[in-house]
């Protein structure tokens, strides 16, 4: 049987950080950076949707 990648994904809300979002999905801030390509303020926008684990 062929591996199928799952990830899981979130749509940014007011008062959202990736510290809070790592934390909440048993990710990490840098796992977070990496599979969005955020840039190294972890700056994500209200509306965005962003692999978290």
């Amino acid at each position: 049987m062929p591996y199928t990648a799952e990830f899981t994904y979130h749509k940014v809300t007011k008062g959202d950080t990736v510290s809070d979002l790592a934390k909440k999905y048993g990710s990490t801030i840098k796992q977070i950076k990496v599979w969005n390509d955020l840039d190294r303020k972890y700056n994500i926008i209200i509306g965005q949707k962003i692999r978290v684990k």
